[in-house]
């Protein structure tokens, strides 16, 4: 099938609501978002530190989930898109990040490649996102909706990132820090997703993220973060509680042999290999350690039958990995606002 042929089935699977990065493949096993030396796809060094309250934190992960699981319907869709060939239009929002609203208009400065026909998160959170790999670029939104007497979507926060850039927001660069980023923590929606394409291909090559409900907030400021994490949600007080931005490792000595014990099959191993490697980064208020995979449909049970199509029983396997094994990674002291 020539390129031609392959960007209109993509535009053809768009109009019946399928994510075409599911269906056609669009983007390939090894494709990573962001510059190799970006803080997502940088391996944990074998000599970095354990964070001085690893201990507690992870007491207080533990006593909320025993176990890793995987979020059902609280996650992000991609669209993958030619951004040539797809009809653009403004977005209509309050919370736009200067860069793209510079005289804070309500509405962005920039046309970006979206379509009525693809769904959202169907949540109050209401995150989507959207990449062309070919330009390197994603846009995302919160809250996206579409009304039908509208000539334009509206949405909360807006953000669109370069894919060859370090995908992480700098808060210094204006006032209006807390809306860089879809997630809690500021964290690009495209990043730290589990896709199938890469499940299938056999390695995931960059760290994931998750959710917990109970993040830290400063004694006296705002919000508490630690880069890559570039804002924070975090709303209760106490070091025993996890700050948005940390990173958490699978113990690294851990054999094929553990993970055969646990009872893991191959798309739990490579998950488990993934964390000792690369880990998994806070990345929002949520369902006590829940990663985030790709979400494939906008409704719980079909998301989860989508995935367990494409890999009988993935998401009970997940939850076989327990939240004991797990150390806290020192990457340095947080931000606080």
């Amino acid at each position: 099938m020539g390129k031609k042929s392959i960007w209109i089935l993509m535009i053809l699977l768009l109009s019946y609501g399928v994510s075409a990065a599911i269906e056609q493949g669009s983007l390939p096993g090894d494709w990573r978002p962001f510059s190799d030396t970006s803080p997502w796809n940088q391996p944990i060094p074998a000599d970095a530190k354990t964070h001085p309250n690893s201990e507690a934190i992870m007491n207080t992960i533990v006593s909320e989930a025993k176990n890793i699981r995987l979020a059902k319907i609280y996650s992000i869709p991609v669209w993958v898109v030619n951004s040539k060939k797809t009809p653009t239009t403004k977005v209509r929002s309050t919370k736009i990040y200067d860069t793209w609203d510079k005289h804070r208009a309500g509405v962005s400065d920039v046309a970006i490649p979206v379509t009525r026909e693809m769904w959202a998160e169907p949540t109050d959170d209401g995150h989507i996102c959207i990449v062309d790999p070919a330009v390197g670029l994603s846009w995302e939104m919160s809250s996206y909706k579409w009304r039908k007497d509208d000539e334009t979507p509206r949405s909360s926060t807006f953000n669109i990132w370069n894919m060859k850039g370090t995908g992480v927001g700098n808060h210094k660069e204006s006032e209006r820090w807390y809306l860089i980023g879809g997630r809690g923590s500021g964290f690009p929606l495209i990043a730290g997703l589990i896709r199938p394409e890469e499940l299938k291909q056999g390695e995931i090559r960059h760290a994931m993220v998750f959710t917990f409900p109970k993040n830290r907030r400063p004694d006296r400021g705002e919000a508490m973060f630690i880069p890559p994490a570039a804002r924070s949600d975090g709303a209760v007080k106490g070091a025993q509680y996890p700050v948005e931005g940390m990173r958490f490792q699978l113990n690294p000595v851990l054999t094929e042999k553990d993970f055969d014990g646990w009872g893991l099959n191959r798309e739990g191993k490579i998950i488990a290999k993934a964390l000792q490697k690369y880990g998994m980064l806070l990345g929002d208020n949520g369902g006590a350690m829940a990663l985030q995979a790709q979400l494939l449909a906008p409704d719980d049970d079909d998301n989860v039958g989508k995935w367990n199509s494409l890999f009988p029983g993935f998401y009970k396997n997940i939850e076989k990995i327990p939240t004991s094994q797990f150390r806290v990674v020192y990457t340095g002291e947080p931000v606080i606002k």
